[in-house]
């Protein structure tokens, strides 16, 4: 755009002037769409070689820091420093690295339904349609993303226990429960499935809370079904409801009909799931053992000192007819060799073992202790 403006410009007085405007014509802007699609395409042309020799690196790096998978039963759960939990693209990217091991593993598990054996390298490349080398790489690689989820995430196991069992914080089994939560993670991750858009959080948090009540359910003496716990959590859920909701205590007939159980029903609930106490377990007011309030020792004709002897060499009969270091794992554990109970780390140190394997140990004892025989042989001195 042009104007023209006559003015003094020396001594010419009808000389003319010629003034620009700095305004340009601007073009149509481009929908929001368009421009995306075009920054995706630019940046796609830009970084075409560049972005393979970034994933190749990145590989290298899963390889060399987490090739190798991370011992659960080592852990010291109360003292150790957990990385911090991945952003959403840095576990997106990880997840799909995964994919290739995910398919490739699969694709083993029908090869090995159909041969009926264990497949070789050179028919599962075959099946897949690949070199073996590239095969192999794709597992080492995958496997690594996984084991990095695994270790960046077990921040979860100990929110979830604080959050939802604050009362196991300090318990003898909070290193079992950690382990269970942890087997929990781990089933989240190899089934979380990144396209249906959910968090790997809250996946996770659903199977590490499951595991946890399966081993508060499965892992003592005294076993009840597992839908009696889950029972038992929603009728804790709705009394804590019900009492914000109407400002009192609520009564069992109101709980009831929260939860839709009959009265039977709720209180089978409740009796199964009180806590079981030892019977060497100490008052809380009068410091005694609690034994000593249902036996009789000054009753006649009850010889204490013999019938304890004769219970005590039963029970290392019983012992001895372990493996050795199982019956070591249950005497230590138990405190059956009069030094009171060790944890599952003080017994790896004194055994010069895997907190792992000294579970393998003592869940492997308790089974053979369990056979009708052994506990047939043991009732007759009870």
């Amino acid at each position: 755009m042009k104007r023209k403006r006559k003015g003094r410009v020396g001594r010419n007085r009808n000389a003319t002037v010629t003034v620009r405007s700095r305004r340009r014509r601007r073009g149509q802007r481009m929908d929001l769409g368009k421009r995306v699609e075009m920054r995706r395409r630019e940046e796609e042309a830009g970084a075409g070689g560049k972005g393979e020799d970034e994933e190749r690196e990145f590989e290298e790096m899963l390889l060399r820091e987490h090739a190798v998978s991370t011992d659960m039963g080592s852990l010291d759960w109360k003292r150790m420093k957990i990385p911090p939990v991945l952003s959403s693209a840095q576990s997106s990217r990880l997840f799909r690295i995964m994919q290739p091991m995910k398919a490739i593993l699969e694709v083993k598990e029908n090869l090995q339904n159909e041969l009926q054996r264990e497949p070789t390298d050179a028919e599962l490349a075959e099946a897949m349609n690949m070199p073996v080398l590239q095969m192999r790489r794709h597992l080492e690689v995958g496997r690594a993303a996984r084991n990095k989820l695994i270790k960046h995430n077990l921040r979860l196991v100990l929110y979830t226990i604080n959050k939802y069992y604050p009362d196991m914080a300090n318990d003898e089994r909070f290193d079992d429960l950690c382990q269970a939560g942890a087997n929990g993670l781990i089933t989240a991750i190899d089934r979380f499935e990144p396209k249906r858009g959910f968090r790997i959080s809250t996946y996770a948090l659903f199977w590490i809370r499951h595991s946890i009540v399966r081993a508060m359910t499965l892992s003592n003496f005294t076993r009840f079904p597992f839908a009696m716990e889950s029972e038992r959590q929603e009728i804790h859920k709705a009394r804590e409801e019900l009492a914000f909701e109407l400002g009192r205590a609520p009564t069992e007939e109101e709980i009831m009909k929260r939860v839709g159980l009959s009265l039977a029903r709720y209180r089978d609930v409740l009796r199964m799931t009180k806590p079981t106490y030892s019977l060497h377990a100490r008052n809380r007011v009068t410091q005694e053992e609690l034994i000593n309030e249902v036996t009789d020792a000054d009753a006649i004709g009850v010889d204490t000192s013999k019938h304890n002897t004769l219970l005590r060499l039963a029970i290392d009969d019983l012992l001895d007819s372990l493996k050795p270091k199982e019956s070591l794992v249950i005497r230590q554990r138990f405190g059956l060799d009069g030094r009171g109970k060790r944890t599952l780390s003080e017994i790896a140190g004194n055994l010069n073992i895997s907190r792992e394997m000294v579970r393998k140990y003592e869940l492997k004892a308790l089974m053979k202790l369990k056979h009708p025989t052994r506990v047939e042989y043991l009732r007759r001195y009870m």
